[in-house]
Protein backbone atom coordinates (compact mmCIF):
# COMPACT_ATOMS: atom_id res chain seq x y z
CA UNK A 1 0.00 0.00 0.00
CA UNK A 2 1.37 3.44 -0.90
CA UNK A 3 1.16 6.61 1.13
CA UNK A 4 -1.51 7.98 -1.24
CA UNK A 5 -3.77 4.94 -0.95
CA UNK A 6 -3.38 5.10 2.82
CA UNK A 7 -4.50 8.75 2.76
CA UNK A 8 -7.57 7.75 0.76
CA UNK A 9 -8.42 4.96 3.22
CA UNK A 10 -7.92 7.25 6.22
CA UNK A 11 -10.14 9.90 4.62
CA UNK A 12 -13.01 7.47 4.22
CA UNK A 13 -12.44 6.12 7.73
CA UNK A 14 -12.76 9.65 9.10
CA UNK A 15 -16.30 9.72 7.68
CA UNK A 16 -17.13 6.36 9.25
CA UNK A 17 -15.73 7.51 12.60
CA UNK A 18 -17.31 10.97 12.25
CA UNK A 19 -13.84 12.33 13.06
CA UNK A 20 -13.54 15.76 11.49
CA UNK A 21 -10.14 16.43 13.08
CA UNK A 22 -8.76 13.34 11.32
CA UNK A 23 -9.89 14.45 7.88
CA UNK A 24 -8.86 18.06 8.47
CA UNK A 25 -5.35 16.77 9.11
CA UNK A 26 -5.38 15.00 5.73
CA UNK A 27 -6.82 17.79 3.58
CA UNK A 28 -4.56 20.74 2.77
CA UNK A 29 -5.58 24.39 2.66
CA UNK A 30 -5.43 24.34 -1.16
CA UNK A 31 -7.80 21.33 -1.38
CA UNK A 32 -10.51 21.32 -4.06
CA UNK A 33 -13.24 18.71 -4.48
CA UNK A 34 -15.13 17.85 -7.65
CA UNK A 35 -17.96 15.36 -8.08
CA UNK A 36 -20.90 14.95 -10.47
CA UNK A 37 -22.84 17.33 -8.19
CA UNK A 38 -20.12 19.81 -7.27
CA UNK A 39 -17.40 21.48 -9.29
CA UNK A 40 -14.15 22.47 -7.61
CA UNK A 41 -15.39 23.16 -4.10
CA UNK A 42 -12.81 24.85 -1.90
CA UNK A 43 -11.93 23.35 1.49
CA UNK A 44 -14.42 25.43 3.49
CA UNK A 45 -17.32 24.73 1.12
CA UNK A 46 -16.40 21.03 1.03
CA UNK A 47 -16.77 20.83 4.80
CA UNK A 48 -20.04 22.80 4.72
CA UNK A 49 -21.62 20.63 2.01
CA UNK A 50 -19.98 17.23 2.31
CA UNK A 51 -18.95 16.72 5.92
CA UNK A 52 -22.53 16.56 7.29
CA UNK A 53 -22.82 13.21 5.44
CA UNK A 54 -20.52 11.74 8.08
CA UNK A 55 -23.57 11.55 10.34
CA UNK A 56 -25.16 8.90 8.11
CA UNK A 57 -22.14 6.88 6.95
CA UNK A 58 -21.42 3.73 8.92
CA UNK A 59 -19.09 1.77 6.63
CA UNK A 60 -17.05 1.79 3.43
CA UNK A 61 -15.82 -1.30 1.67
CA UNK A 62 -13.10 -0.96 -0.90
CA UNK A 63 -13.34 -3.43 -3.74
CA UNK A 64 -10.56 -1.81 -5.76
CA UNK A 65 -8.47 1.19 -4.90
CA UNK A 66 -6.19 2.13 -7.78
CA UNK A 67 -3.64 4.91 -7.68
CA UNK A 68 -2.88 6.65 -10.95
CA UNK A 69 -0.35 9.47 -10.64
CA UNK A 70 -2.04 11.77 -8.10
CA UNK A 71 -5.57 10.44 -8.58
CA UNK A 72 -7.65 7.50 -7.44
CA UNK A 73 -10.32 5.60 -9.34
Amino acid sequence: MTALTEIARRSYQAYVDNDRAAIEALIGSDFHFTSPLDNRLDRQTYFERCWPNSETISDFRFIHLVEHEDRFS
